[in-house]
């Protein structure tokens, strides 16, 4: 049965869709049967994915698949061997209405998702910078959070409504909602400021777990704009293998 893991900031910016892509890569190369889904209407996910084919999946994404017009199995787009996508689609907007107004709308997602859950290892949900509906839904979904952030001031500060979101979730809709960790993204040992925000951090939050940073490297933007993850576009990086530590990581907190 599939762990399903929120990568969720309600700060935008933060790193969420490359998290997502290379965290997913890098579990499907561990050997774990990996399902990404994508509920941010910018799509970022999908398009680094699949490209221009998002536009073949108006009726198949992940909005449909939410207001019940299409099912989870021809939604499901296979990416490469033991990783598959839930599109999102331009459209996804204007369903945001549909799903608000629908009933029992903060378990769309979850209810959508149960059927495959046997059929995979992960599944790691790629969110928007907001706290509407959607994030509702991925966190009702959920077994994990995992935020990624910056290291900067308000990086920091904002963490705090994260944790009242989840704390929120906790009491109305998902009881069993945990924090995987926090992972320090966009990470540069060219100032000392980083290593300051690192500090406050975990004066901060002094029980959230910190996980693997990933450093800051122009490699990953381009590595998405090109559809690929950092392990095909340069696989020897300091941010390949950053991943491949987070994945390890990961694996290990979950499985034990």
């Amino acid at each position: 049965m599939a762990v399903v893991i929120s990568v969720a900031n309600q700060k935008g910016g933060v790193g969420k869709t490359t998290l997502t892509m290379n965290l997913g890569f890098a579990l499907s190369e561990m050997g774990k049967r990996v399902l990404l889904v994508d509920v941010d209407p910018q799509f970022n996910l999908t398009f680094g994915l699949i490209g221009m084919k998002v536009l073949e999946h108006s009726n198949r994404n992940v909005g449909t698949l939410m207001t019940r017009e299409s099912e989870i199995e021809e939604t499901i787009v296979q990416v490469k061997d033991n990783l598959d996508l839930i599109p999102s689609h331009l459209n996804l907007s204007a369903k945001e209405i549909e799903i608000i107004n629908a009933y029992n709308r903060e378990r769309r997602l979850e209810k959508a998702l149960i059927p495959v859950l046997p059929d995979y290892d992960y599944v790691l949900i790629d969110n928007p910078p907001s706290m509407g509906i959607f994030l509702v839904n991925s966190l009702t979904a959920s077994d994990y959070v995992l935020i990624p952030l910056e290291l900067s001031y308000f990086g920091v500060i904002g963490m705090q409504l994260m944790f009242n979101l989840m704390r929120m979730i906790r009491e109305e809709t998902n009881e069993n909602l945990k924090l995987l960790g926090l992972v320090p993204n966009k990470f540069t040992r060219q100032t000392k400021v980083p290593k300051m925000r690192l500090k406050e951090l975990k004066e901060a939050y002094p029980d959230a777990p910190i996980l693997t940073t990933i450093p800051k490297a122009i490699a990953l933007e381009k590595a998405q704009s090109e559809g690929k993850s950092i392990f095909e576009f340069e696989p020897d990086s300091r941010a390949s293998k950053a991943f491949q530590k987070l994945a390890k990581e990961v694996v290990e907190i979950v499985e034990g």
